[in-house]
C-alpha cells in the first residue's frame, strides 16, 4: 500500500509541472488506495481525526455561499478546487505512519522532479538572457509551468526537504546520498534567486531566519544562528549586485509603487494587485459577515471597476490578491474565522508545531497569502493539502 502512496503521490508532483490531469489522477489515486485497503473503515477514522476533519471549513464555507451566489457556474468552479480538502484527509485519515524509507523516497521524488523542471525553466531563461531580464522592467516574469508563483513556493519547499533529509541523516541506500542532498539544496536555492519571485523569496528567506532563531532559542546556538542570519544578509547583498533578473525586478518594483501612488495603475503590475485588494475590501465592506458569495465575486468586481476604474480593460480586472481579503469578500468575518481555524488548527495540536519542517512549510503558505490567492486555484491547493498531509501522517504521534 505505502509503494502505491509513493506513486500516487510523485504523480501529483509531476503534474504540478506539466499536465493538471495528473494532479487529480494522483490524488484520486490516494483516494482510492484508501478505500481498497480500508474500506468503511476509513470514514470512521476520518470522523474521529479532527485535525482533518476540521480542514472541510476550506470546502464548506464556499459550499454554503451558493446559496446567495448569483453566478451558479462561477461558484461551482470554487466548489471543485476546494475538494482535496474533503478527498485527500478521507485519504489520509486511517494510514499508518509512512516507512522511514518510503517517506524519504517521495522527498526524493519530489526533488527530482522539481530539478528536471527547474533545469528547463533555467535553460529557457539563459537561452533568452537578453530578453528575459528586460522583461523585468515591465513587470514581467520567466516562463514557468502554469503559476510563477506556486511553482516556485513549491521549489522553496523542496530546497527545506534536501536541508530536512541532511539534517536528519534521511537516505534510500547509502549515506552517500547526502552530496545529492547537498547539491540539490545549493541548486534551488539559487535557482528561486534567479527566477526572481518576490512570494517564494520571502518564504525561503523567512524559512531560513526561523531556523536560525530556533539554533539560537532551542539548542543555545548562538554563533550558529548569528553566522546563519550574518551569511543570509550577505547573500542578499551579493545576489542584488550580481543577478540581473533581481536587480531589475527591485527597479520596476520602485517605479511601480510610484505610478500607483500617481493613481497609473491600468498595466502595471504591482499597482493592479493593490487596487484588487482596495476592491476586495469593498465588496467585504458591503457584505461584512457572510460576504458576497463565491460565485457572486466577479460581478461584484466587475461592478467597481466600471464605477471608478472603466479604462481597465474587462480582461485585466483582477479579483483580490490577497487570500484574507478573498475570503472576506466571498464569505464575509464568518468565512474567515473558519478559514483561519482550519488553517492553524492542524498545526496547533498534537505536537506538529515541534517539527521544524511542518513549520517551515507554513510559513512559506502563510507569507504567500497576504500578495497572492494561493489556495484558490488547483495548483495551490494541491501543493497545501498534498504536504499537509503527507507531514501529518509522518509527524503524527506515535
Amino acid at each position: 500500500m505505502q509503494w502505491l502512496v509513493v506513486i500516487c503521490c510523485i504523480l501529483v508532483f509531476i503534474g504540478f509541472n506539466c499536465a493538471r490531469a495528473l494532479v487529480s489522477i494522483g490524488m484520486m489515486g490516494l483516494l482510492g488506495i484508501s478505500l481498497l485497503f480500508f474500506g468503511p473503515l476509513m470514514f470512521k477514522r476520518y470522523f474521529e481525526r479532527k485535525e482533518m476533519l476540521v480542514l472541510s471549513l476550506f470546502f464548506i464555507i464556499v459550499l454554503v455561499s451558493g446559496i446567495y451566489s448569483t453566478d451558479k457556474e462561477d461558484w461551482l468552479n470554487w466548489v471543485r478546487i476546494k475538494l482535496p480538502y474533503l478527498a485527500l484527509p478521507l485519504a489520509f485519515a486511517p494510514m499508518a505512519r509512512l516507512e522511514d524509507k518510503k517517506f524519504t523516497l517521495i522527498l526524493y521524488g519530489y526533488m527530482l522532479v522539481f530539478f528536471t523542471s527547474t533545469s528547463v525553466v533555467l535553460s529557457n531563461y539563459f537561452a533568452h538572457y537578453q530578453q528575459m531580464n528586460e522583461s523585468f522592467f515591465k513587470g514581467g516574469s520567466i516562463p514557468m509551468p502554469f503559476s510563477h508563483i506556486r511553482y516556485t513556493l513549491m521549489i522553496a519547499l523542496s530546497f527545506f526537504c534536501a536541508v530536512y533529509c541532511l539534517q536528519s541523516k534521511k537516505y534510500v541506500w547509502t549515506p552517500a546520498e547526502k552530496w545529492f542532498q547537498v547539491v540539490y539544496a545549493a541548486f534551488a536555492f539559487i535557482a528561486l534567486h534567479i527566477l526572481t519571485v518576490r512570494s517564494a523569496l520571502i518564504g525561503l528567506y523567512l524559512g531560513i531566519i526561523f531556523l536560525a532563531f530556533r539554533q539560537v532559542f532551542i539548542y543555545r546556538r548562538f554563533i550558529t544562528g548569528a553566522a546563519v542570519l550574518a551569511l543570509l544578509v550577505t547573500t542578499a547583498f551579493v545576489v542584488y549586485q550580481l543577478v540581473p533578473s533581481v536587480r531589475n525586478k527591485a527597479s520596476y518594483m520602485s517605479y511601480d509603487l510610484s505610478q500607483y501612488q500617481e493613481g497609473k495603475i491600468n498595466k502595471h503590475s504591482d499597482a493592479m494587485r493593490l487596487l484588487s485588494m482596495q476592491v476586495g475590501l469593498e465588496i467585504w465592506e458591503n457584505h461584512p459577515w457572510i460576504g458576497a458569495g463565491a460565485g457572486s465575486l466577479k460581478a461584484e468586481t466587475d461592478k467597481i471597476y466600471e464605477r471608478d476604474h472603466p479604462e481597465i480593460p474587462l480582461l485585466e480586472r483582477r479579483q483580490p490578491h490577497n487570500q484574507f481579503i478573498w475570503v472576506m469578500a466571498t464569505t464575509g468575518a464568518i468565512g474567515l474565522l473558519l478559514f483561519l481555524t482550519a488553517f492553524f488548527y492542524p498545526i496547533l495540536v498534537k505536537g506538529y508545531y515541534k517539527n521544524w519542517l511542518m513549520v517551515v512549510f507554513y510559513i512559506i503558505v502563510f507569507s504567500s497569502l497576504f500578495t497572492e490567492v494561493t489556495l484558490e486555484e488547483q495548483m495551490g491547493t494541491g501543493f497545501y493539502t498534498i504536504f499537509l498531509m503527507l507531514f501529518m501522517n509522518r509527524f503524527q504521534p506515535e
